[in-house]
């Protein structure tokens, strides 16, 4: 089953990608991720794309640290709705306590456990991505942008006691100490933050019990599904589903925790189909495909079809035309 995540995770890859003279969007469609993924951070994507994207900007850039300069543009806003429930904590142990709860509304196969031993406690993480082998620019990315929002919530100069990573040690010099402010370990036996324990005991300002309340109840819903329709669930899914050349029903389903019949149940209960849905969301596609000038081969393989010829009959079945100024290129 693909892992989903949100895009958000992706925000100022644009701006810091082009600063190396590359196109974000010509990047996303090589790594399979939806155009949309760049600019709309609630949009769903498939994990393993994200790190194939990260991945390539490294290379293409010859950038070695190239994830951490993106978690260096983090803030706690980019972690969704459970951002403002975690800053509202009032205690950083707390707040870490609803991070780990609560991550799989950010990073679908990211999993976060707080350990706490003697006088540190470890802020450990694992992402399966399944499919593929780990990425350092995915793991630099996420340890990276946590330490930053605890860092931003201590506001103290405060820094890890040390930092853990399970890949090799970069070649050339990077930012890893400017930005956790300690040199990391790698080849480390786990990914993650060791703290001392005494700095989870850090008490903020009381917050509003009442708005806290509110918020807890909202996410709780959003953490059980009930915050969007069938339809925006499926929906979502099958942007993410798309690129990868696996978007079907049961693939659907599956991701989303039923089986093939219920799934159809209750997308007709909504008034609606699986088909119906695919194809709405594939036309969206394609109609932004198409404004941004692509090749029909190229477009046929982000929305899921199996060449440029039968792109071009779906086309004409949805009276799609591309703007009169790429039709000669687009043959």
């Amino acid at each position: 089953m693909t892992q989903l995540t949100r895009s958000a995770g992706l925000s100022g890859f644009s701006d810091l990608v082009s600063g190396y003279g590359l196109d974000p969007v010509e990047l996303a469609a090589q790594a399979r991720l939806p155009a949309q993924a760049l600019t709309q951070p609630d949009l769903l994507v498939a994990a393993s794309s994200v790190a194939t994207l990260l991945d390539l900007a490294a290379a293409r850039t010859g950038v070695e640290d190239f994830g951490l300069r993106l978690a260096d543009k983090r803030r706690m806003s980019n972690m969704g709705p459970m951002a403002l429930l975690a800053s509202m904590q009032p205690s950083l142990r707390q707040m870490l306590a609803v991070v780990c709860h609560y991550q799989s509304l950010n990073i679908g196969p990211l999993s976060l456990l707080v350990e706490e031993e003697g006088d540190v406690a470890v802020l450990r993480g694992n992402i399966d991505l399944a499919d593929r082998v780990g990425s350092r620019q995915v793991s630099e990315l996420i340890f990276g942008g946590l330490c930053r929002y605890i860092q931003a919530v201590m506001q103290t100069g405060w820094r890890p006691r040390s930092v853990m990573f399970r890949h090799l040690p970069p070649r050339g010099p990077t930012m890893h100490r400017d930005l956790f402010r300690c040199s990391p370990a790698f080849r480390a036996d786990f990914d993650g933050l060791v703290l001392a324990r005494s700095d989870l005991d850090v008490a903020f300002d009381a917050p509003d019990p009442v708005l806290l309340s509110y918020l807890q109840d909202h996410i709780d819903q959003l953490i059980r599904g009930r915050a969007r329709s069938i339809s925006e669930e499926v929906g979502e899914v099958i942007v993410a589903l798309l690129p990868t050349g696996q978007c079907n029903a049961d693939a659907v389903a599956a991701h989303l925790g039923m089986t093939r019949r219920t799934l159809h149940r209750r997308l007709a209960d909504a008034s609606t189909s699986f088909r119906q849905l695919m194809e709405d969301k594939r036309l969206i596609l394609v109609t932004t495909y198409l404004g941004g000038h692509r090749k029909h081969s190229e477009i046929a393989e982000l929305v899921g079809l199996n060449s440029a010829s039968g792109l071009s009959h779906w086309m004409r079945r949805h009276s799609v035309t591309p703007p009169p100024r790429t039709r000669r290129r687009l043959r």
